[in-house]
């Protein structure tokens, strides 16, 4: 059985020596050529990495794909991939404490007046930032409402209860609510989330459910004291309804990592906005990601070897996560 590991901005074919004598019967091969990808795949069983629809069409064995993120809607959109009995799984739950991290920092920037003092600095006058004082706030006592509870927005409710904020969620399929969170409701309650909160953020999959799901009628809910955060993907939040309710103070601040289009195009407004902090899907990096990721596929590995294909993180692949 031959298992191809693509090339990832984790550096996953490192850990290709420790794979091969974990699994001395399997057949490892590394591809870090993106264009050249059709050649090494068309006989290969499990691949690991990204993939193009010409990639797939060309992998005549395989069986399994193991995304090295968490999301999987750009495998989604290959055609044939949904409808064919090719495994897929996600890396869900590798980057929860990475993005629950760049969250609260993103919130922090305006918070705390660390935007206008990195501005600031520049100038090299202390006085600039005597005006930043008078503005600042705390998190103690308001509400964040994330939108998708998984593992990412479970880990971000986590750290939002230890700053003493309440705690609102929705989701597609709510589970179990923790004693650290005030509501956990399904989707249809999501004005209520949004009326609420004073920090919403958007944590639930790509789906054809979530596409376009905060548009101009969800963002006028909000509180226009209110802070917007997108952190799953791009395609979520209408841009254009965002831009209009920041520049017309609708929404007090926002902050994105995922756009759409990715890259966000150098004349979209949102560059020029004052009130908005655009980081360039960045946010799930950590120095653990590689790590976390080699973890899942080895424990998929060894059940899909005995037989089981009940792998972890497998995805629905019609439903879309």
């Amino acid at each position: 059985m031959k298992v191809l590991i693509g090339s990832t901005v984790m550096r996953l074919h490192e850990s290709v020596p420790e794979l091969s004598a974990q699994f001395p019967e399997l057949q490892f091969e590394v591809c870090l050529d993106y264009n050249s990808l059709i050649e090494h795949i068309t006989n290969t069983d499990v691949y690991l990495g990204w993939l193009s629809q010409e990639a797939f069409l060309a992998a005549k064995n395989l069986k399994w794909i193991q995304s090295p993120s968490s999301g999987t809607n750009h495998y989604l959109t290959i055609p044939g991939l949904v409808e064919s009995d090719v495994l897929l799984t996600s890396a869900s739950g590798t980057h929860g404490a990475c993005l629950a991290e760049s969250t609260m920092g993103m919130i922090f920037a305006f918070t705390r007046g660390i935007r206008t003092c990195i501005q600031n600095q520049s100038t090299k006058r202390w006085d600039a930032n005597r005006h930043v004082r008078s503005e600042l706030k705390e998190l103690t006592g308001s509400t964040m409402g994330i939108i998708g509870f998984g593992a990412t927005g479970r880990a971000l409710a986590k750290r939002a209860f230890a700053f003493d904020m309440r705690i609102l969620a929705v989701d597609l399929y709510p589970k179990e609510k923790p004693e650290y969170l005030d509501h956990l409701w399904e989707l249809d309650r999501l004005s209520d989330l949004l009326q609420t909160s004073d920090y919403v953020v958007v944590m639930v999959p790509y789906t054809e459910q979530t596409q376009g799901m905060i548009g101009a009628e969800q963002l006028a809910k909000m509180k226009s004291t209110a802070m917007l955060v997108i952190m799953s993907r791009g395609g979520i939040v209408d841009q254009s309804a965002l831009v209009e309710a920041l520049k017309s103070n609708k929404l007090a601040a926002a902050a994105s990592d995922v756009f759409s289009p990715e890259p966000l195009p150098p004349d979209d407004e949102l560059w020029e906005i004052e009130n908005m902090l655009i980081t360039s899907h960045v946010a799930g990096g950590t120095q653990l990601e590689g790590q976390y990721a080699i973890q899942i596929f080895t424990e998929n590995l060894s059940r899909f070897l005995n037989g089981d294909h009940a792998l972890k993180n497998l995805v629905h692949k019609k439903r879309g996560f």
